[in-house]
């Protein structure tokens, strides 16, 4: 009958260097029985124990040649004492007899072998965040082993030899995917052993520049900067500015525009998207054709525009006659006003507005004037 017994850490002698290792040990049964051992025979493994049982009859067991090293015995085995346990240190050939029996042939034998390499690396797997850092693994081994990672952000322990801690050093993830990084351990005599970093991907980002273009009234083009580490997209809220459609990671949009024919100025809204993020909104402000953007002309100019809280109204009829202001949405409804202004510049605060298109209007009737303004946050 054989059963398991765990040792946490047993010492053995192999090539001439001690380690310190986990391993399961078995006991082999021998019966002892009239002018018999059963088996008389055995293979064992250092750190196994040979326990002879006693039958019928009564018998020893004795050592006989043993091993350099190995402790001797010379045991009863009969109905007093039953059992005799030895536990084997050493590896090589045992013989043993039955001291009384012996010439009737009661003899017996075990070769005991030395316990192969063992290796094994735990846990299979390190879950770690986006930022550079490093993890560890336990290795539990009796022999020498080697470690290689097979992704340049991810180095690792080289070497060790037993039991031992194996470190791995990561960079920073700045892609937004989660990658995985695959460790492998070797040791002579044992299969490999393979065992994963696995890397969050990073926040994604989005920064655009500048806010706003400012262009001519004649057909062309302008540019905005793009910083992200995402795939993004580009979409114009006006059909005379067509924009680059999307692009993935640090790029620019190109705002195409055509020519403005009327006598008011214009502005198209370019929306840019990435998955996870707020939008972010810049525009394209083109002049009018005939330049009434001018105070002199007699209508009026707002600036900035775009406009995060307040916008400054330049009118120059303002300083001679008050006027009423208001604002409407692109819906047509008002949103702010009416309020009176009676000096240029003026300013009024539109923070409270979400951010989209709206127009300002001044007067009443045929002396209304009306400018397009941008709110952005």
């Amino acid at each position: 009958m054989k059963t398991k017994i765990y040792f946490l850490s047993a010492m053995i002698f192999l090539t001439g260097i001690c380690f310190t290792i986990t391993s399961h040990a078995t006991t082999h049964t021998v019966q002892v029985g009239n002018y018999y051992f059963n088996p008389a025979s055995l293979n064992v493994t250092v750190g196994d124990t040979v326990k002879w049982v006693w039958v019928n009859g009564s018998h020893t067991t004795t050592s006989g040649s043993i091993p350099a090293g190995a402790a001797s015995w010379d045991h009863p085995i009969n109905s007093s004492n039953q059992t005799y346990a030895y536990p084997v240190t050493v590896a090589g050939s045992y013989n043993y007899v039955c001291t009384p029996h012996a010439g009737m042939g009661m003899v017996g034998s075990f070769t005991a072998a030395n316990p192969g390499n063992t290796l094994a690396v735990t846990p299979s797997n390190q879950n770690v965040t986006a930022a550079s850092g490093s993890t560890t693994f336990s290795v539990t081994s009796n022999t020498a082993w080697m470690a290689s990672c097979n992704m340049s952000w991810c180095t690792c322990t080289p070497s060790g030899t037993g039991n031992g801690s194996l470190s791995s050093d990561y960079s920073e993830n700045t892609s937004t995917t989660a990658r995985v990084a695959t460790i492998t351990i070797t040791a002579t005599g044992v299969p490999d052993v393979m065992v994963t970093v696995t890397q969050a991907g990073a926040a994604p980002t989005l920064i655009v520049t500048p806010a706003s273009q400012n262009v001519s009234q004649a057909a062309g083009s302008t540019n905005f900067t793009v910083s992200s580490n995402s795939g993004w997209t580009a979409s114009s809220d006006q059909t005379w500015c067509t924009v680059t459609a999307s692009g993935s990671g640090n790029g620019s949009i190109t705002a195409t525009y055509q020519a403005n024919t009327s006598n008011t100025p214009r502005s198209a809204m370019i929306t840019v998207s990435v998955s996870g993020l707020p939008d972010k909104m810049v525009t394209v402000n083109q002049d009018a054709a005939l330049g009434i953007n001018d105070p002199a002309s007699g209508t009026f100019s707002i600036y900035p525009n775009p406009v995060t809280s307040k916008v400054n109204i330049t009118d120059n009829s303002l300083n001679s006659s008050p006027n009423e202001v208001n604002i409407y949405n692109i819906n047509g409804i008002k949103v702010y006003g009416p309020v009176v202004l009676s000096f240029s510049p003026a300013s009024i605060d539109v923070s409270s507005l979400a951010d989209g298109v709206y127009f300002i209007r001044i007067g009443k009737d045929k002396t209304e004037k009306t400018e397009r303004m941008v709110k952005t946050h």
